[in-house]
């Protein structure tokens, strides 16, 4: 594989993840840095590379490959649709836009432009996820007929300092609820139907701190779905998954996959069947088997080498445009379906 030419604009917290990595990625020449914040140029000189505040400026004279977008979601579209101008292909931060009538934009800009576009929901870089995914999809746990999740965790007090996170938009549904949508999606497959409601009771801001959905699977499966950014609780992806070194770990599970055949919790792939024997059933001894030892893998490591491959044609994105569009209908769905208090179908608004 040729060295990809790539530039990160936005150095905020996942900016300099995605810097972190691609200094690390032997497949990767970084070239720049960009962000509006002049803070930005130290984070540029410790990598030895040069600076800009201005993106059209930075893709008006270096000569890049791939650029990674990690700045605010409402800056997504204009800054995609500059890179599709010039023939550069993006790897964008989930949400891909703030709006469905802004992804769709996008990608139309995209198309136009002949770039391929990369979605940053990195979790299906995690080799847990994609062991899921194989698990329920080959049939191992028979065939599906619901889910369980839970995004459940107390945020600190000064997360809600920033004003914007009081707001509508702000909350956990778009902010986190939108990456177990991700999950769900890729691992049972497409949402059919939504139905929600929301609760904004615990503190009292604008956006909600608590939803709870139930999902209907275009196979037949039903999902339920709790959500909360207000309660000290050991069940969410991020405090069972070991996946961000920040999140101390829980040793908990945050999905429950229930089959005719098996049962599946996540992340600790812990299988629930019964043995061979003439009849299963509730006064039989279940079994317990660990499926699998996680590999030791930064999904966002992960994820840049496949954007490397993207970019050089040998790879199909494992979450396109359009599937990001498609994530970010089925979240918007959740916040439509609380407001008119009736099931919504993500379809409906792709």
């Amino acid at each position: 594989m040729n060295l990809t030419r790539l530039a990160v604009i936005g150095t905020g917290l996942i900016g300099l993840r995605h810097l972190a990595a691609a200094q690390r990625n032997t497949n990767v020449t970084l070239v720049a840095a960009c962000d509006t914040n002049p803070a930005g140029a130290q984070i540029a000189a410790t990598y030895g590379i040069p600076f800009y505040q201005d993106y059209h400026r930075l893709l008006a004279v270096e000569d890049l490959d791939g650029v990674i977008i990690a700045t605010p979601t409402n800056t997504h579209a204009p800054i995609g649709g500059a890179c599709a101008q010039h023939g550069v292909h993006i790897l964008i931060e989930k949400p891909i836009t703030g709006t469905l009538e802004d992804a769709r934009r996008l990608l139309a800009a995209a198309e136009e432009g002949g770039i391929h576009t990369l979605v940053g929901h990195h979790r299906r870089h995690n080799y847990v996820v994609q062991q899921a995914r194989e698990l329920i999809q080959n049939g191992t746990i028979g065939d599906l007929i619901g889910v369980t999740a839970m995004f459940a965790l107390l945020k600190p007090l000064d997360y809600y300092n920033v004003t914007w996170r009081k707001k509508v938009g702000g909350g956990p549904i778009l902010t986190n609820l939108i990456h177990d949508i991700d999950n769900l999606r890729f691992i049972c497959g497409e949402i059919e139907t939504v139905y929600a409601a929301t609760s904004s009771k615990t503190r009292g801001f604008d956006v909600e701190d608590t939803a709870g959905l139930t999902l209907h699977f275009a196979n037949g499966a039903l999902g339920t779905v709790l959500v909360s950014d207000a309660t000290p609780s050991p069940w969410s992806y991020e405090l069972t998954s070991g996946e961000n070194p920040v999140y101390p770990l829980s040793g908990q599970d945050c999905y429950q996959f229930c089959g005719t055949k098996a049962s599946l919790a996540f992340p600790s792939m812990t299988l629930w069947r019964y043995p061979e024997q003439p009849m299963p059933g509730w006064y039989r001894p279940l079994e317990q088997v660990r499926r699998i030892d996680p590999k030791a893998e930064d999904p966002l490591d992960v994820q840049l080498t496949h954007f490397c491959e993207v970019i050089q044609d040998t790879a199909q994105p494992l979450i396109s445009g359009v599937e990001g569009l498609k994530t970010l209908a089925a979240t918007e769905a959740v916040l439509k379906s609380a407001q008119v208090q009736m099931p919504v179908s993500p379809a409906s608004l792709w």
